[in-house]
């Protein structure tokens, strides 16, 4: 199995990388928010954050329907 790099390894391996970030953000900062979970930990807080978005979308829709 081959294990892609990361987003934050690909943007290290551009010739002054740095130049590409907004002021004032730096690429060991961007690699100590990468490193904070998982991967499998960061898809399961994505997913609850979608659904969370869907139902208060679907509540939204109905409290209009309702009105």
């Amino acid at each position: 199995m081959t294990i892609s790099p990361t987003s934050v390894e690909k943007l290290r391996l551009l010739s002054e990388a740095e130049n590409y970030l907004r002021p004032g953000v730096i690429l060991d900062g961007l690699e100590a928010i990468a490193n904070q979970m998982s991967d499998n930990e960061f898809a399961e807080r994505m997913v609850n954050a979608r659904s969370n978005l869907f139902q208060l979308l679907l509540s939204l829709s109905l409290i209009i329907r309702l009105e």
